[in-house]
């Protein structure tokens, strides 16, 4: 996504969710690179929506609860890090019609691939993200990774 794209995703002028919704969307956000971080990549799908796609840095998109449940299937049973931590923060998320937004937040990811264990973020950058109400709650809809910042490393992630 382009830094035209991302400026256009959410302008300043979109009107806020509600304080509860902000509240919702948040966890949703944290649960998923919570359960990442913690090995249970394998569950990540239960947060998105049948019809979702997740984009990350290089591979081709996942389309699909099912092409998203078999990639974290893969990362919690292979894991190409010995320890890995997400950090999110500037989270804003807008409304896009009464059962769905729009929310951007920064993730900064620190990885351990080769026991250096190194304070450096391995890489900084931004999701973007649909969501959608469902009778279960927020689900994402689509998110969309782009990095801002690399270490410079690298490493094979499905």
């Amino acid at each position: 996504m382009s830094i035209t794209e991302q400026n256009d995703f959410i302008a300043a002028s979109d009107e806020l969710v509600s304080d509860a919704d902000y509240l919702q969307l948040s966890r949703l956000v944290t649960e998923h690179v919570w359960r990442v971080d913690n090995g249970h990549a394998d569950t990540v799908y239960e947060l998105y929506t049948e019809d979702a796609e997740l984009s990350l840095v290089g591979p081709a998109p996942l389309k699909g609860r099912d092409a998203i449940r078999e990639w974290g299937r893969h990362i919690a049973s292979n894991p190409p890090w010995k320890t890995i931590r997400h950090v999110v923060s500037d989270m804003h998320f807008v409304s896009d019609g009464p059962d769905a937004a729009r929310g951007t937040h920064v993730v900064i990811a620190f990885m351990d691939a080769d026991g250096t264990r190194s304070a450096v973020p391995w890489n900084v950058g931004e999701d973007h993200d649909r969501f959608v109400r469902t009778d279960e709650g927020w689900r994402i809809a689509s998110r969309s990774f782009g990095a801002l910042f690399e270490r410079g490393d690298t490493i094979d992630i499905p």
